[in-house]
């Protein structure tokens, strides 16, 4: 599966105002060199700001864990450990929540890609076929977001099952979806809207590759069969009996 080309389907079909961002884990620093279009931060950001860059500037970013502004950032990407001051709930009781063990407990439940094997990270719109991701990464509103589920559950269904830790949706996204391998979606949290400029109507959702192009073939048969983003509205005080007899033959099964 070429990349651009999942990229193409997935704005066909869900109207996406921002670019699909893949995430590459590099175990070599070195290995950034490769890259010829990536850019490196000039300053400490927070991960959601350079996921940010990426889907709104159309940039290829990447780097090291000093390249984050927060130990919470690099260790979402596996980059580096927490220090007692984050595990021991001293940092999240400041603000988050009342007592210093329900931090603790916050910070024992994230999902974290596991520390260790990786050293880098990238960044970088998949329309241009940039690697092979580790992650696929799409923000969008919560209409285009149903109907991603909607593809995911259509030749496979589950009932699907999404997390929030409140502040910090990355491990939510990036490291549920990394650690067990399914589509991850969470709702962007306060630090992702005040410093990674994530909108009120936006929800974020992790994709392992292998899941991809299954997602999409899915998306292209729900829109044969009339399901499309944008959802037509079929109107508040009109019966909606008539689109519905249409669709599942109610009043066919009453003649039979």
């Amino acid at each position: 599966m070429k990349w651009s080309e999942w990229t193409r389907g997935m704005e066909r079909f869900l109207r996406l105002k921002t670019f699909p961002v893949g995430l590459k884990l590099l175990e070599d620093v070195e290995d950034l060199n490769n890259y010829k279009w990536l850019r490196r931060p000039t300053e400490k950001l927070s991960l959601c700001q350079l996921i940010t860059i990426v889907r709104t500037f159309d940039w290829t970013i990447g780097g090291t864990a000093e390249d984050l502004a927060t130990p919470g950032c690099a260790s979402v990407l596996g980059l580096s450990q927490l220090d007692e001051f984050v595990t021991s709930g001293e940092m999240r009781s400041k603000v988050w929540l009342e007592k210093k063990q329900d931090a603790a407990n916050c910070e024992a439940i994230m999902q974290r890609i596991p520390f260790g094997k990786y050293n880098a990270f990238i960044l970088a719109p998949l329309a241009y076929d940039p690697f092979e991701p580790d992650l696929a990464l799409i923000y969008g509103n919560p209409a285009q977001m149903s109907l991603m589920i909607n593809a995911i559950q259509y030749d496979n269904f589950q009932r699907l099952v999404f997390y929030s830790v409140g502040e910090s949706s990355c491990s939510d996204v990036i490291g549920r979806a990394f650690v067990d391998r399914e589509p991850a979606l969470s709702i962007p949290c306060y630090g992702e809207r005040r410093f990674g400029a994530a909108m009120d109507d936006e929800l974020a959702i992790g994709l392992p590759p292998e899941s991809c192009e299954r997602i999409l073939q899915n998306l292209e048969t729900l829109f044969k069969r009339g399901i499309r983003y944008p959802i037509s509205q079929y109107g508040a005080q009109v019966s909606p009996y008539k689109a519905l007899d249409a669709v599942y033959g109610f009043s066919e099964r009453k003649t039979s």
